[in-house]
């Protein structure tokens, strides 16, 4: 089985929100029988479970902070092309895989497939924030990342250090992905997407390989890419827009993206995206036609959280998104 589609929602769901504190061997069994999840938990003998999770989950990505006082093992309910990269914040968790064992740390984040792997063992004390994703959609974002082939993955390692910046912001991004993910609405919020897709990108970029990465392929583009890319993001504002889509419609790959836009506007795309729609919210908020709600002006332009539209808004405007409708009223 390369996926979960076509599982019985029992063995495997899709939640927008799961949440789970399981401190009897009852409510064990309970979860492992209802609680839609790709894998089995279990306690050693003599140990009462503890066990807290939250998250959300996907076909394509799935996201979740694990708890436990007791420590647990779990076992892979199915084989599928999935990949799980996880950040231990306390304890040890090791994977008993085929190729050995795999232990992840405080200090070492681990990245392991589903497939030969038997089960993972997780200490008592442990947290970690972790997140699954499909293979092929890595393989995607790598030819979309680099201009390379969309067939092709490079080997990852199983273990990387976090000591450095890119890995300990990829730790930051995941908390704050999960978070966003869990607080959206089902539709509306243009940001979930984007971020997700700003997240594989940086596990790509920054995750060591096992071998010499494959050769990039350049893909600068025409002196026109940035202005094709502009005007394919200014056509389509009103909607959700990834990375990838921009950068298939510029003809470049979504790194060259970044550095052309770093390099000739100063900032990167998705400023610029956030920028441009904070704009088209501001002319609203002036317009004495315009009849709808300030949260309403907010979704109308991908802003689904008022809290932050009205954040984002006052750093760029010094005031808030009903105290320019105010005052635009008053000038009328």
């Amino acid at each position: 089985m390369t996926g979960q589609a076509g599982l019985d929602s029992v063995i495997w769901r899709p939640q927008n929100r799961f949440a789970a504190s399981i401190v009897s061997l009852r409510e064990l069994r309970m979860f492992n029988d209802t609680g839609g999840v790709p894998v089995n938990f279990d306690v050693r003998r003599a140990c009462v479970p503890e066990i807290a999770l939250v998250g959300s989950q996907s076909e394509s990505l799935s996201l979740w902070e694990t708890r436990s006082g007791s420590g647990f093992v779990t076992r892979p309910k199915f084989n599928a092309e999935l990949v799980t990269i996880r950040f231990v914040t306390s304890g040890t968790i090791v994977y008993h895989h085929r190729v050995g064992d795999i232990v992840g740390s405080p200090t070492h984040a681990t990245l392991v497939g589903f497939e030969d792997l038997r089960e993972v063992e997780a200490s008592g004390a442990f947290g970690a924030v972790s997140a699954t994703l499909r293979v092929p959609d890595l393989a995607t974002a790598q030819a979309a990342l680099t201009g390379g082939d969309p067939l092709v993955l490079p080997r990852l390692a199983p273990v990387a250090e976090i000591a450095g910046p890119g890995m300990r912001a990829l730790f930051c991004t995941m908390r704050e992905v999960r978070r966003q993910v869990q607080e959206a609405p089902r539709s509306g919020d243009f940001l979930v997407p984007v971020i997700r897709e700003i997240m594989v990108y940086q596990l790509l970029s920054v995750w060591p390989r096992q071998t010499a990465a494959p050769a990039v392929i350049g893909r600068e583009g025409s002196p026109r890419s940035l202005q094709t890319a502009l005007d394919y993001i200014m056509a389509n504002l009103g909607g959700p827009l990834m990375l990838a889509d921009i950068a298939a419609a510029a003809g470049i790959s979504v790194r060259s993206l970044q550095d052309r836009f770093r390099r000739d506007l100063g900032q990167t795309p998705v400023q610029f995206l956030i920028d441009q729609r904070l704009e088209h919210a501001h002319r609203d908020l002036l317009s004495p036609g315009n009849t709808l709600s300030v949260a309403a002006i907010g979704r109308r332009w991908g802003f689904a959280h008022p809290s932050d539209f009205g954040q984002r808004y006052r750093k760029r405007y010094g005031c808030t998104p009903s105290a320019t409708r105010h005052q635009a009223g008053r000038a009328h």
